[in-house]
C-alpha cells in the first residue's frame, strides 16, 4: 500500500516535471535546492530524532509519551533557529549561492515546525498500520503541490515560490493525514502536548536521540554537499541541474526505499525481537526483491540518461543528464540497502550508522574537493561521489546480514541450551 502510494505520488510529480522545467530553469531550481539542502540537514533536529522512536514501544502510553517528546523538541527548535538565522544568514547565504535571495533563510523555521508534526503523524500512521490513509495523504499534497507549482510558474517563476509551495505541500500532506485517522491515542494530536512521561521516554529511546539523530544529519549533510558545493562554486544554475537528476532519480529510490523500510521496520523488528530463525530470510528476500526492481530503469538512465533528459526537460538540461548516468549507480546501491538499514536498530548497530556516517562524510568531502580542486570538473566530482556512495550503502548491507546470521546461530544455540535444561 505505501509502496502504491510512493509510486503514484512519483508519477504525479514526474508527469509534471517536464512543464516545470520549462517554466522555471535551471537556476530557480538550484535556489530551491539550495534551500532543501540546509533543510534536509537540519530537519532530524526537529525532533532530536525521537519520532523514529514512536514505533518502538509496547505500551501506547510510552508510545504518545515519546510523540510528546517529539514534539516538544520541534517547539523549542523553531526559536533556536530563527536566532540562528538571523544571525548566521550572511555566512549560509554565501556558502549555500543564496546571496541574491537569503530572505528565504527565514523559512528555515517554519520547516522545522511543519516537520515535527508530520514527522509524528507518519511514524503515529506506521505504529497503527494505518497504511493506506498515509499514501492517499501523500498522494493527494503531492497532486495539489504540483499543480500550484505549474500555475505560479505561468504567472510568477521563481526559486521562492518553489520553495512557499514546498512547505505548503508538507502542511498539506500533515492536515490530510489526520483527518482520515481515528484521532485515539497516540493519533490524538492533543495527546501531543505536556510532560507527562517524557522523561522517561527521552531515557528509553535515547539511541534514537544519541545515534540516529546526529546520524541522520551526517547523512543529509554529505548527500547535500554536492549540490551546495556547486552553488557556491559553480553557481546555482549547476546546482539546479544536479537537483534535477537526483530529483527525477533519488525521489523514486529513497521513498521507495522509505515505504519498504516503513513496513519493513516494524516486521524486522519483531522477527528479531522474538529471535525468529525466519529474521535472514526476510532480510534476504527483502533485499533481492528492491535489486529486482531498481536494477531495469536504473541501468536504462546509466546508459541513455543524456539523450532522456534532453528529450523530456528540454534542451538546456543534458548537463542534468549527464549526472544522472553516475547517480543512477548511487541510487540503485541506496535503493538496495534500504531492507538492512530498517534492520540496524533492532541489531542494535545505531553505533554502526554514526560511525559510517561521520567515514561518509570525510570520504565524500574528500572526493568532491578532488573533482572540484584538483581536476576543476564538476562531473568528475559527481562520478567520484557517486562511487562513494555505492561503497557506503554496500557496507550498510554487509554489516547488517554479518550481524543477524551471527544472532541467529546464538539464538540457535540458547535454543538448543533451553531444551537441554528442559
Amino acid at each position: 500500500m505505501v509502496g502504491g502510494g510512493i509510486a503514484a505520488a512519483q508519477a504525479i510529480a514526474i508527469a509534471f516535471m517536464p512543464f516545470l522545467t520549462r517554466l522555471y530553469g535551471p537556476e530557480a531550481f538550484g535556489v530551491a535546492a539550495a534551500f532543501a539542502a540546509i533543510i534536509n540537514i537540519i530537519t532530524p533536529l526537529s525532533t532530536m530524532g525521537y519520532a523514529n522512536a514512536i514505533v518502538m514501544p509496547d505500551s501506547d502510553d510510552d508510545a504518545v509519551a515519546v510523540a510528546r517528546l517529539s514534539i516538544l523538541c520541534g517547539l523549542c527548535m523553531v526559536p533556536l533557529s530563527l536566532i540562528t538565522v538571523h544571525l548566521g544568514k550572511p555566512w549560509l547565504a554565501s556558502w549555500t549561492g543564496m546571496e541574491k535571495a537569503s530572505y528565504m533563510l527565514y523559512l528555515i523555521p517554519l520547516s522545522l515546525f511543519i516537520s515535527a508534526f508530520l514527522s509524528v503523524a507518519n511514524e503515529s500512521a506506521i505504529r497503527a498500520n494505518l497504511f493506506k490513509a498515509k499514501a492517499r495523504a501523500y498522494v493527494e499534497s503531492t497532486a495539489v503541490t504540483n499543480i500550484s507549482k505549474l500555475v505560479g510558474g505561468v504567472l510568477a517563476p521563481s526559486g521562492l515560490l518553489l520553495i512557499t509551495l514546498t512547505l505548503a505541500g508538507q502542511a498539506t500532506n500533515f492536515m490530510m493525514q489526520m483527518l482520515r485517522v481515528p484521532r485515539t491515542g497516540v493519533l490524538k494530536p492533543s495527546n501531543w502536548f505536556g510532560f507527562e512521561g517524557i522523561r522517561a521516554a527521552a531515557v528509553s529511546q535515547r539511541d534514537f536521540s544519541i545515534y540516529r539523530m546526529p546520524q541522520s544529519i551526517l547523512n543529509a549533510a554529505s548527500v547535500g554537499l554536492p549540490v551546495i558545493l556547486l552553488a557556491s562554486l559553480f553557481g546555482t544554475s549547476f546546482a539546479g541541474q544536479y537537483s534535477l537528476s537526483v530529483l527525477v532519480l533519488g525521489a523514486p529510490s529513497m521513498l521507495l526505499g522509505q515505504a519498504v523500510g516503513e513496513v519493513f521496520y516494524p516486521k524486522i523488528t519483531r522477527a528479531i525481537t522474538a529471535q525468529s530463525p525466519d529474521a535472514a530470510g526476510l532480510l534476504t528476500k527483502v533485499t533481492l526483491g528492491l535489486l529486482a526492481i531498481g536494477v531495469v530503469p536504473f541501468g536504462i538512465i546509466f546508459f541513455w540518461g543524456d539523450f532522456i533528459f534532453s528529450l523530456i526537460f528540454g534542451a538546456e538540461w543534458e548537463l542534468a543528464g549527464i549526472y544522472s548516468q553516475w547517480v543512477s549507480v548511487w541510487f540503485l546501491g541506496t535503493l538496495v540497502s534500504g531492507a538492512s538499514t530498517a534492520a540496524l536498530p533492532a541489531l542494535r548497530l545505531q553505533r554502526f550508522l554514526l560511525i559510517r556516517e561521520i567515514v561518509a562524510v570525510g570520504s565524500r568531502v574528500g572526493v568532491l574537493y578532488i573533482g572540484f580542486s584538483i581536476f576543476q570538473s564538476d562531473i568528475i566530482a559527481i562520478v567520484l561521489f557517486s562511487i562513494v556512495g555505492v561503497l557506503l550503502s554496500l557496507s550498510i548491507v554487509y554489516v547488517a546480514f554479518r550481524r543477524l546470521l551471527v544472532s541467529s546461530k546464538e539464538w540457535q544455540l540458547d535454543n538448543i541450551n533451553r531444551q537441554t535444561d528442559n
